[in-house]
């Protein structure tokens, strides 16, 4: 039975000029998300150094400077990433940039060439100068950390070589280039519990199929035969097939781009466990109408050890069982969207997955994202994600989603209540 909810004394935010953020409290680690922006003036240049620095105050003001182990940039032209990466190492030094991917996704409000989301870790107690929690940087594809016996690896910026042709062999070789950052890091694949996977013209037509559906195949095709989290699976609780959390979502490239999280440790209390949700069929289990491969992926993961638990929730859609709802409707599917969010991350549906004590609403969530489909639908989509997440840090983006009659697309970090 779950004890009644009580304020989430793990979660809090704060913010500076162009720059919300969360920090979350891991048990004697502190985690940070950050939203950063420019003020929308200048040439991407210009907007690209005062992101970084409105970015840089807001991690001074938390605490966290040169702590960031991840960071993704939303470009209005995906041409910019190396002015990006010449300012990232110009700012931070070479030796500190993070595990970074460049998305190709405009930001929803026109006068931005650039949004920066970032990720950065240390001990919660300052006099312990970080010794807690050591950051090894490999570049721009992986940042490694441990702590409490724990190891993470952030992997991000894998795409395709020049020579595979078509959006199966892309995708395919994509997989199997963040496969070897993985393992060069001291990683398994198994050990994946979270990807984010951006395609171009995702539900466009390739050859007598769809983009997307080629992904999926490729997908299916490189999942075939791992058996995923097996060691950190919770022991008496039934669970379905046991793929990653993963976002699947259109980019304004025209290839595709990937990045992931994994996890390694010892601990006997160390939970990963992948979540469906009660709303709906899991998308492995969708019919063959929507992909003859079906997503191979989860609704959700919640990672939880020393105490503490984080749900890293999936791309998450107007889906009620297998079937889109709302149709044409960007604020009800708006609605319904974060309603399938909230039944996910509930402490009853925790529980169904093994995680007792802990419990979530949509307050808990640290960083949200979301994907809009198209300009004419953005004022809907966010009157009800300003009402309902309040002051979550979120990034706006217009990007396809996977379906065509799909219009917005969420996803989120939550930092999940104890309840004891």
């Amino acid at each position: 039975m779950l004890q009644e909810r009580k304020e989430n004394e793990t979660l809090r935010r704060g913010a500076v000029d162009g720059c919300a953020y969360s920090t979350v409290d891991k048990n004697g680690v502190e985690y940070f998300y950050g939203v950063a922006t420019s003020n929308g003036e200048g040439n991407a240049r210009a907007q690209t150094f005062d992101a970084f620095r409105r970015l840089d105050a807001a991690l001074a003001q938390a605490n966290f400077a040169g702590r960031v182990v991840k960071l993704n940039v939303f470009l209005r032209e995906i041409g910019d990433k190396e002015l990006v990466r010449a300012v990232m190492r110009k700012v931070w030094g070479a030796e500190n940039v993070p595990a970074t991917t460049f998305i190709p996704q405009k930001a929803c409000d026109d006068r931005l060439a650039l949004i920066l989301e970032a990720t950065a870790i240390r001990s919660a107690d300052a006099s312990d100068s970080d010794g807690a929690v050591k950051l090894t940087r490999r570049g721009e594809h992986a940042t490694l950390v441990e702590y409490a016996d724990v190891e993470l690896g952030f992997f991000g910026g894998f795409g395709p070589g020049s020579e595979p042709v078509g959006a199966y062999e892309r995708s395919f070789d994509a997989f199997c280039r963040m496969r070897r950052a993985v393992e060069s890091n001291g990683f398994l694949t198994p050990q994946i519990f979270r990807t984010w996977i951006y395609q171009g013209d995702i539900v466009l037509e390739e050859g007598e199929t769809q983009r997307y559906k080629e992904l999926n195949r490729a997908r299916s095709d490189f999942f075939y035969g791992i058996r995923f989290l097996e060691r950190y699976l919770p022991k008496n609780v039934p669970l379905g097939a046991i793929y990653p959390a993963s976002t699947g979502i259109g980019g304004d490239d025209v290839d595709v781009a990937i990045s992931c999280q994994a996890i390694k440790t010892e601990r006997s209390d160390a939970v990963v466990v992948p979540l469906e949700n009660p709303n709906q069929t899991p998308a492995f289990d969708y019919a063959e109408f929507y992909s003859p491969k079906s997503p191979k992926f989860s609704r959700a993961a919640a990672v939880c050890f020393n105490g503490r638990c984080a749900v890293y929730v999936s791309g998450t859609a107007s889906i009620v069982d297998q079937r889109t709802v709302h149709v044409g409707d960007p604020g009800a599917q708006a609605e319904q969207t974060l309603d399938n969010i909230a039944a996910l991350i509930a402490g009853s549906n925790l529980e169904k997955h093994g995680i007792a004590g802990f419990d979530a609403d949509l307050s808990d969530l640290a960083v949200a994202r979301v994907y809009v489909k198209r300009p004419e639908y953005f004022d809907a989509i966010r009157a009800v994600c300003e009402k309902r997440l309040g002051s979550v840090p979120t990034i706006y983006t217009f990007a396809d989603v996977c379906r065509d009659d799909l219009l917005v697309e969420i996803e989120g970090i939550v930092a999940c209540n104890p309840t004891k």
